[in-house]
């Protein structure tokens, strides 16, 4: 009867150990279905952990790298690769990388919000991913009803319709669809302690702060054009998140839109910036693989444009040069690092955007470590 006993005793401890190591993982992995409300402010319900993802705008891979850190490829069935499009040298860096990526079919289509239904559909995904300013298309070209009839849900994400504070809580919103909460929340912690002391240190400065102007994509049309510009959108949005005025919010009644050199001359802003990509093209060539010498001689030639000279911010040396993709990217807090440096460099004289890029890339994802230049300060040609 003894050993009856201690035999019952031993089943009764191995089933309380197998129910505690079960409670154990369930207490890890959250119950789907998960109802979330995505940047549209729309009510989504995931059915189950999504395996096999779509991306209307493959930038959106980048918020993924926070999460699936080990490889952030690795749900996407088929996307729009404007990584490969618009960053060809981060392309580069993250095919390196991650070979899978270069295998997923590519819709083909730019960041409006078009996409290939037929192709999604075909790809059996469990989730669409799309930017938030791509709904009006994704609506109009009746997308949204024919996944909705397929029971395939669509979550918005917003890096560039409202920016700041949009990219912190699209990776919150994917932390939970994706179950990536850890995740997620090491990044937005990082992500606001740095915005807090950006916002921190302006709101301490005397008013009234600099008026910007951001020559977005500077010497697409060749180097006698000027200048496409932000209104509030995109950067004219993260122009405002760091204090200052963006002058293109006061002269368009469109997202973005021409300035012309004329209006640029009465209007004489404080700070102008440049912003580029590359490298290899007509545009200063900021990003992986950019050449400070290359990229001060292209800043310089776009300074030597009819009129210039005669710009209180060339004048004063305050044109600076800028990557680009910042103004729709889950690394917006990079480009706001940058223009705080740009826009006050007194009060952030020890701010070290690259740095802070660095920390970034280490602690929170397995991007690798590459050359890459993403702002400075274009040289002087004074008067």
């Amino acid at each position: 009867m003894w050993g009856d006993l201690k035999r019952l005793g031993f089943f009764m401890l191995v089933v309380g150990a197998l129910a505690g190591s079960a409670g154990a993982a369930d207490a890890a992995t959250p119950a789907y279905p998960v109802t979330v409300t995505d940047m549209a402010g729309r009510q989504v319900t995931i059915t189950s952990p999504p395996q096999r993802i779509a991306l209307q705008d493959g930038r959106v891979a980048l918020d993924l790298a926070l999460l699936d850190r080990k490889d952030p490829f690795q749900r996407v069935v088929v996307w729009n690769n404007l990584i490969r499009r618009f960053s060809p040298a981060t392309w580069a860096v993250l095919a390196d990388r991650w070979p899978n990526a270069a295998r997923i079919p590519d819709m083909g289509f730019g960041d409006d919000g078009a996409v290939n239904v037929e192709e999604i559909v075909a790809s059996n995904p469990q989730l669409l991913i799309a930017e938030l300013r791509a709904r009006p298309v994704l609506e109009q070209d009746g997308a949204m009803r024919t996944l909705a009839s397929l029971h395939i849900p669509v979550v918005f994400v917003d890096d560039s319709v409202n920016p700041v504070p949009g990219a912190a809580a699209s990776v919150t919103l994917l932390g939970q669809v994706l179950n990536r909460e850890p995740e997620a929340k090491a990044y937005t912690d990082f992500y606001n302690a740095h915005l807090a002391h950006l916002t921190a240190t302006i709101d301490a400065l005397p008013k009234p702060h600099p008026l910007v102007f951001i020559e977005a994509l500077a010497g697409q049309g060749g180097s006698a054009g000027c200048c496409f510009t932000h209104g509030n959108f995109g950067w004219g949005l993260l122009v405002q998140a760091v204090g200052a005025r963006n002058l293109g919010s006061t002269l368009l009644r469109t997202p973005a839109g021409q300035v012309s050199t004329e209006t640029l001359l009465a209007k004489q802003p404080d700070v102008f910036v440049m912003t580029g990509r590359g490298p290899g093209g007509p545009m200063p060539g900021f990003g992986y693989g950019g050449n400070q010498a290359q990229i001060e001689q292209r800043l310089r030639s776009l300074e030597l444009r009819p009129g210039f000279s005669a710009l209180n911010a060339v004048q004063d040396d305050r044109v600076y040069g800028i990557y680009h993709p910042f103004y729709s990217s889950v690394f917006n807090i990079i480009g706001l690092e940058y223009l705080a440096k740009f826009i006050y460099p007194e009060a952030f004289r020890a701010l070290d955007p690259a740095a802070t890029y660095e920390t970034l890339i280490a602690q929170f994802t397995d991007i690798p470590a590459a050359p890459v230049q993403f702002g400075l300060q274009a040289p002087a040609i004074g008067g």
